[in-house]
C-alpha cells in the first residue's frame, strides 16, 4: 500500500463580530505559517496542527503542508481578506497533487464579510476541491458555533473539551486516530450533530470546576458508548450577531446515523435540561474585591472579561486601573493594556526614568478615559517570547514593545499588539514576579488560569466597562434567528 499523503493546515479566527470595524490581513499575518515553513516545525507544541504533525510523522504519512494562518480574535474580516487567505490555502492544496485525507484547524466561529459561517465555506471549499471520497477532518475550538454548513462537508468534527485549552495537541491527536482507522478502512465515520438556542456564560466554562466538570464527563461518558467514535461539545461564542450563535453537541459513529443522533440529542438533552446551570450572574470590580479581601486569599485575580483581548476586546478598558490608583490597592497590578502609544513612550524614555503618561482608554469612548499615570519605568522588553505554561508551552509569540510602569504600589503592563495574558512568561521577562502583588486584573476571560491559577488566592471574574459583556440582555442582538435562552425563558430546544 501507498504511504498516504496527508494535508496539514488552516485558517483560524474566533470573530467578535459586535465589534466595530474589521479584522485586517496584517493581523493575521502576524501569525501566518507558509506552507514549507510549516513542515519545519518539530510538532511538540500545544497547537492543533502541531499534534497532526506529531501524529502524521509517527505513522510515517507523507504531510502536504498547507498554509496555517491564526489571527487574533476581532472584528470580521472583509471579504477580500477571507477570499485571499481562503485562495492561498486551496493553492497549496491544489499545488502539491492528490492528497488522501485532509487535516484542518479551524476555530468554528469565524465570521467574514457576508459570511457567517466562514469556517464552514472554508470545509466547503476544500471538499469540492478534492472530490467526495477523500477524508476531510478538523479540530475545533471549544467556543465554536457549530452549523450544518460545517458538519455537511467533514466527515469528523471534534471539540476542544478544556477551557484554558491545555488539549488542543490531545484532540489533534484524536482525530488523527480517526483518519488513520479511515485510510485502513477499519471506519466509516458518519456524523450528526445538535444546535442548541443556549448562551453559554464564559466563567462557567471552566473544566477544571463544576458544573463545567460535569459537562465534560458527560461528553466522555458519551465518547465511551458501544459505537460512539468521537463525542464533543462546543459551548458557542457569543460576541457575534448570527443565526449561527449556539451551544452544540456532535457525534461519530462507524458508519451508523442512526445512533450518531440518538447520542448528539440525549447529549443535547442532558445539556438542556440544565440549562439555568450554564448560566452566571454578573459581578463587578468592586464586589469582587469586598468577596476577596473577606475571604483573605491573596493574591485576588480580577478576571477583567469584558475587555477580554482574547475574545476580541481591545484591552485598553481603565475602570479597574483606575480604581487600584483611587482607592489605594497596593500592591496591584493589571495585565495588560493595550496601549503602543504609552510603550513608544517608556521605551523612549528607558528604564528607570520617571514619566508622565496617558494610559488605556484610546480605543472607545466605554473604555476610557485614559488614566494619567507619574510613572516608573520599572521594566522594558521587545515583546517577543515563548510560552512556558501548559497552554501554549513552546509557543512563540510576539506583542510589540512592552513597559511595566509603576506608580506608587500600582503597576500596569502596557503592550503594543492586542494578547491575553495565558502565562506568567511575559512577565518574568520584565523581571515581574505576579504572586507578590496582592491584587491582580488580567485582561481575559478563562485562559489566564493555566498560568496564573498556581499563584492566585482567589480568581474572580468581573464585568468592568468592556465591549464583550457577560449580561447577555445588553448585547445588541437582532439576526439569532429564534429565541434563545437566557434572553426567553420561554425559548426551546428546537428538535
Amino acid at each position: 500500500m501507498a504511504v498516504p499523503r496527508i494535508a496539514i493546515g488552516g485558517i483560524e479566527h474566533e470573530t467578535a463580530g459586535l465589534l466595530p470595524g474589521e479584522t485586517p490581513m496584517s493581523v493575521f499575518d502576524r501569525r501566518r505559517l507558509p506552507a514549507d515553513q510549516l513542515l519545519q516545525r518539530p510538532g511538540d507544541a500545544n497547537t492543533v496542527v502541531d499534534g497532526y504533525l506529531h501524529g502524521a510523522r509517527g505513522r510515517e504519512w507523507e504531510i502536504a503542508p498547507l498554509i496555517w494562518i491564526k489571527g487574533t480574535s476581532g472584528p470580521p474580516a472583509s471579504r477580500e481578506t477571507f477570499d485571499a487567505m481562503l485562495g492561498e490555502l486551496l493553492d497549496d492544496l491544489r499545488r502539491g497533487g492528490p492528497v488522501d485525507g485532509v487535516l484542518l484547524s479551524l476555530h468554528g466561529s469565524f465570521a467574514a464579510e457576508g459570511i457567517d459561517d466562514a469556517d464552514g465555506a472554508v470545509l466547503q471549499a476544500v471538499r469540492d476541491q478534492v472530490g467526495p471520497d477523500v477524508p476531510l477532518m478538523s479540530v475545533h475550538d471549544l467556543h465554536c458555533n457549530l452549523t450544518e454548513a460545517m458538519i455537511n462537508p467533514a466527515d469528523a468534527l471534534a471539540v476542544m473539551r478544556t477551557y484554558p485549552h491545555v488539549d488542543m495537541r490531545e484532540r489533534a491527536l484524536h482525530v488523527t486516530d480517526l483518519m488513520g482507522e479511515t485510510l485502513a478502512g477499519r471506519l466509516r465515520p458518519t456524523m450528526a450533530f445538535r444546535q442548541l438556542p443556549l448562551l453559554w456564560s464564559a466563567p462557567r466554562m471552566i473544566d477544571a470546576e463544576p458544573p463545567m466538570s460535569e459537562a465534560v464527563a458527560r461528553v466522555v461518558e458519551a465518547n465511551n458508548r458501544p459505537g460512539v467514535v468521537s463525542a464533543s461539545l462546543g459551548v458557542g461564542y457569543q460576541w457575534v450577531d448570527s443565526p449561527a450563535v449556539g451551544t452544540s453537541t456532535v457525534v461519530v459513529t462507524d458508519d451508523d446515523l442512526a445512533a450518531a443522533r440518538v447520542e448528539a440529542d440525549a447529549m443535547a438533552d442532558w445539556v438542556w435540561d440544565r440549562r439555568s446551570d450554564w448560566i452566571s450572574q454578573t459581578m463587578t470590580p468592586g464586589e469582587a474585591l469586598a468577596l476577596g479581601d473577606a475571604q483573605g486569599a491573596y493574591p485576588i485575580v480580577l478576571a477583567d472579561q469584558a475587555d477580554n483581548t482574547g475574545g476580541g476586546a481591545p484591552g485598553d478598558g481603565t475602570e479597574v486601573l483606575r480604581m487600584f490608583i483611587r482607592d489605594g490597592r497596593e500592591p496591584s497590578v493589571v495585565l495588560y493594556v493595550v496601549d503602543a502609544e504609552a510603550a513608544a513612550q517608556a521605551h523612549e524614555a528607558g528604564e528607570g526614568a520617571v514619566i508622565d503618561v496617558q494610559v488605556g482608554g484610546r480605543s472607545h469612548t466605554d473604555l476610557g478615559p485614559p488614566v494619567h499615570m507619574r510613572a516608573v519605568v520599572e521594566g522594558l522588553c521587545d515583546g517577543n517570547f515563548v510560552y512556558d505554561g501548559p497552554m501554549w508551552k513552546g509557543v512563540s509569540d510576539s506583542v510589540g514593545p512592552t513597559a511595566w510602569l509603576k506608580q506608587g504600589g500600582v503597576s500596569v503592563v502596557v503592550i503594543s499588539l492586542p494578547q491575553q495574558p495565558v502565562d506568567l512568561a511575559l512577565c518574568h521577562m520584565l523581571g515581574m514576579e505576579p504572586k507578590e502583588f496582592r491584587y491582580i486584573c488580567v485582561k481575559s476571560t478563562g485562559h489566564f488560569r493555566s498560568g496564573f491559577e498556581p499563584v492566585a488566592g482567589s480568581i474572580y471574574n468581573v464585568d468592568a466597562k468592556g465591549l464583550l459583556s457577560q449580561s447577555f440582555s445588553d448585547l445588541p442582538f437582532t439576526r439569532l434567528g429564534r429565541a434563545m435562552y437566557p434572553l426567553d425563558e420561554a425559548a426551546a430546544k428546537g428538535f
